[in-house]
């Protein structure tokens, strides 16, 4: 017997959602039988994302080229969103720079990247949620999963100080909003293949001068307790459980999906 989601008709906005984990969630919400709508600040990537999308799944998906960094662009990503499918009920952040844009010393670090990190990720997130909220309160359910990323639990660049952010905004909000039915969780992957992953990494080996398979055992495979990289169906999954009616108990909680790469234990 499958087990019953609940996502039938459901409405999700999912930002970064041409490419890697937020495009994988915006498939495994289709084929659950909900109205997509992806956001990105490049339309074409997104316009080949739909039309995949739609093809293999059959499902509803709108296109919405957006800028987190403009709540003006966020406001009209979700009134879109709404005007189309008749409402809003998931909310999936994941745009942003993947590892972020600051990683090195302090001496050379640039403030205007760390804000723009700042500004894209932790505001961004904001203010998608704060559009987002008052759809979610008159339907009486709603479901928030923000995108982090392993940085928030350990020190190895600056940019991580917004991932940290985001685990604060998030159990914050979910005491908020849990008594109208909403429930708000974040979502740390590890080393994941997507479309970025793929081009750093072979741009490491090029600069080494060693194989794209060095630097992913190197990066990825050693350090993780399954001993490889995670695939983005491995994130996406866990996405969209907490999207459901089965992740309806689970609210306010830090979840690191990354194969056993952190080895910290948190009580």
């Amino acid at each position: 017997m499958s087990l019953e989601l609940g996502l039938k008709d459901k409405v999700a906005v999912i930002t970064g959602g041409g490419v890697g984990i937020g495009k994988e969630t915006a498939r495994k919400l289709l084929l659950a039988g909900a109205k997509v709508a992806i956001a990105a600040r490049t339309q074409s990537k997104l316009e080949t994302a739909a039309e995949e999308l739609r093809k293999e799944t059959g499902g509803e998906i709108i296109v919405v080229p957006t800028d987190t960094t403009s709540k003006e662009s966020v406001e009209a990503l979700v009134a879109k969103t709404a005007e189309t499918f008749g409402g809003v009920h998931i909310l999936v952040n994941c745009a942003a720079a993947p590892g972020g844009l600051v990683r090195n010393a302090i001496e050379e670090a640039d403030e205007d990247m760390l804000m723009l990190d700042l500004n894209t990720k932790l505001f961004g997130y904001f203010r998608t949620a704060k559009a987002c909220v008052p759809y979610m309160r008159k339907a009486g359910w709603g479901r928030i999963v923000n995108v982090g990323g392993l940085t928030a639990r350990c020190t190895e660049a600056l940019s991580g100080m917004r991932n940290t952010a985001l685990v604060h905004f998030t159990k914050t909000l979910s005491d908020e909003v849990g008594k109208d039915g909403i429930t708000v969780n974040i979502i740390h992957p590890g080393v994941t293949r997507t479309e970025h992953i793929e081009e750093w990494f072979a741009e490491m080996a090029e600069e080494e001068g060693t194989t794209v398979e060095a630097i992913t055992a190197r990066e990825a495979g050693d350090p993780a307790a399954l001993k490889r990289m995670l695939e983005v169906e491995e994130v996406a999954d866990p996405i969209v459980f907490l999207c459901s009616k089965l992740g309806s108990g689970i609210t306010g909680e830090s979840i690191a999906v990354d194969g056993g790469l952190s080895r910290a234990v948190f009580l």
